[in-house]
């Protein structure tokens, strides 16, 4: 959705979801996931994630959270379509790449047009992604951006 100012000037509207849960003050109560009318939070191994195409940020877990574990990430209104790589930050530390970093394995280390190696995510495997935004949290570089439209 557009703002659109006095002067015909076009601003995003930023949408102030999906959430994130910090697992350093999270302790697995589960009280959020029973909350959740879209099932958007999961627990997988000792982690906590949210699917980003399934929250619809009524914000219902933050307000049941008593430890403050619930997080709210500003990213603009939209559908998750992919990951982009950027290669200015990227350092091919290889994270990405390790198991468990994505749930279903879906960054690759593959040689660019000049042969020089970089990390790209697997587009045509999308409908795979579990839409947790794992991987944008988790970057250490900060060079996995989600692609929303």
């Amino acid at each position: 959705m557009n703002i659109i100012s006095e002067k015909n000037e076009i601003f995003d509207e930023e949408k102030f979801f999906p959430i994130s849960v910090n697992e350093d003050l999270c302790l697995t109560c589960t009280k959020c996931i029973s909350r959740c009318p879209s099932k958007a939070i999961f627990f997988k191994g000792t982690g906590r994630f949210v699917h980003y195409n399934r929250c619809k940020g009524c914000l219902r877990c933050v307000y049941v959270c008593k430890y403050g574990a619930i997080e709210v990430i500003s990213l603009k209104e939209g559908n998750l379509i992919g990951f982009e790589i950027l290669n200015e930050k990227c350092n091919l530390c290889g994270k990405c790449i390790e198991p468990d970093f994505c749930f279903q394995n879906l960054f690759e280390k593959v040689p660019d047009e000049e042969n020089k190696l970089i990390i790209q995510f697997k587009t045509g495997n999308f409908s795979l992604c579990n839409g947790c935004l794992k991987c944008f949290k988790d970057c250490p570089n900060n060079a996995i951006l989600p692609i929303i439209t």
